[in-house]
């Protein structure tokens, strides 16, 4: 009868384990992939995690951060004139962007991976849907 009841018990933790385990690599990879991903697109630009908001058993993850842009090459020159009329030298600004990815698994597979924001870094919309 004890052996029994240890042999459930085990039987019973073992999925509470698992569905653990995923709480803590699915956020890791999400973000990793997202880091990948940016730096695919825009290699000067510097992700800056705030936020891992993680579902039920770890299957969808949102991440949520800034992106750290550094100033375009005309706001650079506005801001040099501004700054050569001005008494005070001042750095441009760095641009900081709202960021947002969603990532959905099976298990601890990657099953799809979709940007929130910024809007330049959305797929372009389907024609068809219309």
């Amino acid at each position: 009868m004890k052996t029994r009841n240890v042999l459930l018990a085990c039987l019973g933790v073992a999925p509470v384990l698992m569905t653990g385990c995923a709480l803590y690599k699915n956020p890791s990879a999400c973000e990793q992939q997202m880091r990948s991903r940016l730096a695919e697109k825009s290699p000067a630009d510097k992700l800056s995690i705030s936020h891992a908001g993680i579902a039920i058993r770890g299957e969808r993850v949102v991440v949520e951060g800034t992106i750290e842009s550094p100033p375009v090459a005309a706001s650079a020159a506005v801001a040099a004139s501004a700054a050569a009329s001005a008494s005070t030298s001042k750095k441009p600004k760095k641009i900081e962007k709202a960021a947002a990815v969603e990532c959905t698994f099976k298990g601890e597979e990657l099953a799809s991976f979709r940007w929130l924001a910024p809007a330049e870094m959305l797929p372009p919309p389907d024609s068809g849907s219309e």
